[in-house]
């Protein structure tokens, strides 16, 4: 019987154990190659930020992050902060905080800006954020990896460059990088890029990383490959009206997703003999399926 008890093989013994690494991989294959490009860059951990390091302002309202003593302040948009050192400063608390100081091209004197937290305690950190400002570093390695390649655009709302104008594009062609610069706060990067050949130069917004804010990355925008060869099913005409981000009766779901975009909700309405479904975009727009095919829609 003891035996037979030290010989009892249960299965879980020989379970190989399942390390973070291993977690990465299998997450990293189960995305795109639109996904996993840029996935990579990330803001600097505070650890390793040097004198020197620039962030470009997106508003005004950074004025609000100095110390009062700090004039000056309330024009900075569109300019740069220079980081220049941590300082570690008393606190109400008794917990220590650090005071980070930067200079402005064309400013006279330091800006400072609070944080309360210790020195040593933000060099464990893995970012720090400084309001309403884009990391230089981000911008210019996007720059770098995007710039004079050519991509397939998914969304047809552009902006003119030369004026900021709206535009309404086409999906699904090929478009070259020309630049990237910074943007917004919520939006960090500009793509600018030209479309056939009118020379005539657009850009769109885009985010970049993996939290809850960055809804428009690279791979919600652009695709590496022409997506028409995907679908040699779709005759010419009706991927013409893709492109211009047109339906019409008779289209499938595919089709209709590809030429609007997946829409923002949609229901099943119980009727006899059929399945019919409703999409619902902005502004009331409307899309009705009858087993799969459209047969009525309001643009």
């Amino acid at each position: 019987m003891a035996a037979l008890l030290s010989s009892c093989f249960t299965g879980i013994e020989s379970t190989p154990r399942i390390s973070q690494g291993d977690v990465k991989r299998r997450d990293a294959a189960q995305l795109t190659p639109e996904q996993q490009f840029l996935a990579d860059i990330m803001p600097l951990p505070p650890s390793q930020w040097q004198t020197g390091k620039r962030f470009f302002v997106t508003d005004d309202k950074i004025s609000i992050i100095f110390m009062p003593s700090d004039t000056g302040c309330d024009s900075l948009s569109g300019s740069d902060l220079v980081f220049e050192s941590f300082t570690d400063v008393p606190s109400v608390t008794g917990n220590g905080a650090t005071m980070l100081t930067f200079t402005s091209p064309g400013h006279e004197g330091e800006l400072h800006y609070r944080v309360n937290s210790p020195t040593s305690d933000l060099q464990h950190r893995d970012r720090l954020e400084v309001p309403f400002a884009i990391e230089r570093s981000i911008v210019d390695q996007v720059d770098s990896l995007m710039r004079s390649r050519t991509f397939y655009i998914t969304t047809p709302k552009w902006f003119v460059a030369s004026d900021g104008k709206d535009y309404f594009g086409k999906r699904h062609i090929p478009v070259t990088i020309t630049r990237i610069t910074p943007g917004t706060y919520i939006y960090p990067l500009r793509v600018y890029f030209t479309a056939g050949d009118s020379g005539c130069e657009y850009w769109i917004p885009m985010t970049i990383g993996s939290d809850r804010a960055a809804t428009r990355n690279f791979n919600a925008v652009f695709n590496f490959n022409d997506p028409r060869k995907r679908y040699p099913q779709i005759t010419d005409e009706t991927w013409q009206m893709i492109v211009n981000s047109k339906v019409a009766a008779g289209m499938t779901r595919d089709e209709c997703r590809l030429a609007l975009g997946a829409p923002n909700s949609f229901r099943t309405i119980p009727v006899y003999n059929a399945v019919v479904e409703q999409w619902n975009y902005d502004d009331g727009m409307y899309l009705i399926f009858e087993d799969g095919i459209l047969t009525r829609y309001r643009i």
